[in-house]
């Protein structure tokens, strides 16, 4: 290969490893472990593999495919976001090189700007024009498909994946096989962007279908909280009614010792402190969602009398989804409250702990229980609550890249669970 040759190519890779780091870093922004200067190298590492695979003259299917092992290596050391979201991220990318190719190619055939797989004029043109539709659809693709990532099913994204691509390989095969005249070549362009512009709707398609699903959680996420609002009030209004009684009932207790009726007075504090444990409590953490399930489950355990304990530390807000943590703590609830409730222990009792500190959400649920084996948890059926919505709550969990434990000892079942957040 002559020198100019060399220069074009280098100068086209470089370009291609700089939108390919750019758009790795655009989508896991938030999961990258080093500093920014790190870029820098990932950008020279990519352009190495692309500029050694561009003189070498490799097959283009090849080169996609040793683009597509670059782009999933490099991730894996640079972010800290799972297999399967990388692999998925890098395949998009890899589709929208092969559109952008192929628009570009499309486009100097029509205009009669030469040929792409030679050196001169058409190709230098060509190569950028293939660099601009790459940055377009990697911008498109950042931008529009970062937050819809966790609300669209991962099937439902590979057709969004497939399909184009397929697609694109099928009129591959129809047209630039054959020798390609005016005509052909604007049928070919015209097909392609019929097949980008069925792809957007189709993803429009999901995302007015999640809006729909947002639309009814956020209904039932509102009566929910109605029902905890009226049952806060309802609390309050018992506690107000406890401090108000709370004196005349001592001062009682006291004249009656005082003129030494014991065993009377002793009797009337033992109804006061029935009356005090039976008055169920409000959990408040500024998120109203987690506050009614809580709430509920606080009630649900007073009416089973089962003592209920909650601690709250929760100095800062945080940037967590909400179903998912809902999902958790109703599931660690609903378990804690029945593994109790079956317990044959005397001293029956529900804890819960939510604590954040240092970026981080700790979450704890104790209970009496009979003993469980907690690393194979059973369901109701074998006798035991723990094992109802524990896969939910593990997969809830690995979807907010936290980490969790079950542990049975001396009586008391322990759910832990650490989750960090930015």
């Amino acid at each position: 290969m002559e020198v100019s040759n060399i220069i074009v190519e280098s100068v086209n890779s470089l370009f291609e490893a700089g939108i390919i780091v750019f758009y790795l870093y655009k989508i896991m922004k938030h999961k990258f472990k080093y500093q920014p200067v790190f870029l820098v190298l990932a950008a020279a590492a990519m352009f190495g593999v692309i500029n050694s695979i561009t003189l070498l003259e490799a097959n283009e299917w090849v080169s996609i495919g040793i683009t597509l092992a670059a782009m999933i290596i490099m991730s894996l050391i640079l972010f800290e976001s799972r297999l399967r979201d990388i692999i998925f991220y890098s395949l998009l990318f890899c589709i929208g090189i092969i559109a952008a190719e192929v628009l570009a190619a499309g486009a100097l055939m029509l205009l009669n700007f030469g040929n792409v797989s030679t050196l001169g004029m058409g190709r230098i043109i060509g190569m950028a024009a293939s660099k601009l539709f790459c940055f377009w659809i990697a911008m498109y693709i950042s931008e529009y498909l970062k937050p819809k990532q966790r609300e669209i099913p991962f099937k439902n994204w590979l057709l969004i994946i497939f399909v184009p691509l397929l697609s694109i390989i099928t009129l591959n095969g129809v047209y630039v096989s054959k020798e390609l005249d005016p005509r052909k070549t604007v049928i070919y362009l015209v097909s392609v962007a019929g097949i980008l512009l069925l792809n957007i709707f189709v993803f429009d398609f999901f995302d007015t279908y999640s809006n729909t699903i947002k639309l009814q959680l956020m209904e039932q996420r509102l009566k929910s909280e109605e029902e905890n609002y009226k049952l806060i009030e309802e609390k309050y209004t018992e506690i107000r009614q406890l401090k108000h009684d709370f004196s005349n009932q001592l001062a009682a207790a006291k004249r009656m010792f005082s003129q030494g009726d014991s065993p009377e007075a002793l009797d009337h504090l033992d109804k006061l402190y029935s009356s005090v444990m039976s008055a169920g409590g409000v959990c408040y953490t500024g998120i109203s969602s987690i506050d009614a399930i809580v709430n509920m489950k606080w009630d649900r355990s007073i009416q089973l009398e089962l003592p209920f304990t909650c601690k709250v530390v929760f100095p800062d807000k945080m940037d967590i989804d909400e179903l998912l943590l809902c999902r958790i703590i109703a599931n660690l609830l609903d378990n804690a409250i029945e593994g109790a409730e079956n317990s044959s222990a005397e001293d029956k009792f529900v804890y819960i702990a939510l604590i954040q500190n240092s970026n981080k959400l700790r979450i704890c649920v104790m209970n009496s229980s009979d003993e469980v084996d907690a690393d194979h948890l059973r369901t109701k059926k074998s006798g035991f609550g723990h094992g109802i919505g524990v896969n939910s709550v593990k997969e809830a969990v690995k979807q907010l890249d936290g980490i969790f434990s079950f542990k049975w000892a001396n009586g008391i079942f322990t759910a832990d669970i650490m989750i960090a957040y930015k």
